[in-house]
């Protein structure tokens, strides 16, 4: 029995694309991951932190101190989060997550200054307020020179 080429041209691509696949497909049993938000904060600043493939309560420690937290499982990751405290001096920190044995780590960088007690947000700068008071300004001076010219021409109101 004699193959055409165009078979064996689609046997070769199906046999390429199931390598290909078989070959990219993730491990059962995957490494966690930790991904910290924000990555940089004052004291004050919420972080929380998120532990994939982790599907048991886990722990986490800053590097250096006193700091540790828990990370509750949450169906196939592990969440939890810290407050930047007073005693993490500005710089970059390790945070590492145990999660059953395995570890993994993320950098945070502490920065001057103090965040929000509530962990988010910010508050306008005083450029911030200019601009917003100048936008203002501009939108009152277009309105009144549209009531002059109207006024002017002597086109009356419907």
């Amino acid at each position: 029995m004699r193959i055409t080429q165009s078979v064996r041209g689609m046997l070769a691509a199906v046999a390429l694309s199931a390598a290909v696949v078989l070959s990219s497909a993730a491990p059962a049993n995957a490494a966690i991951t930790v991904t910290l938000s924000p990555t940089a904060g004052a004291v004050g600043t919420r972080v929380d932190v998120l532990a994939s493939n982790c599907d048991k309560d886990a722990t986490g420690d800053v590097e250096g101190t006193d700091v540790s937290f828990k990370l509750p499982k949450n169906n196939n990751n592990a969440q939890g989060s810290f407050t930047v405290t007073n005693d993490l001096k500005p710089g970059t920190y390790t945070i590492t997550v145990t999660c059953d044995g395995d570890t993994a780590s993320s950098k945070f960088t502490v920065t001057s200054g103090t965040g929000a007690s509530t962990g988010g947000g910010s508050t306008a700068s005083d450029a911030a307020t200019v601009v917003l008071w100048s936008g203002a300004a501009l939108v009152l001076a277009a309105a009144a020179g549209m009531w002059l010219l109207k006024r002017r021409s002597g086109v009356t109101a419907a």
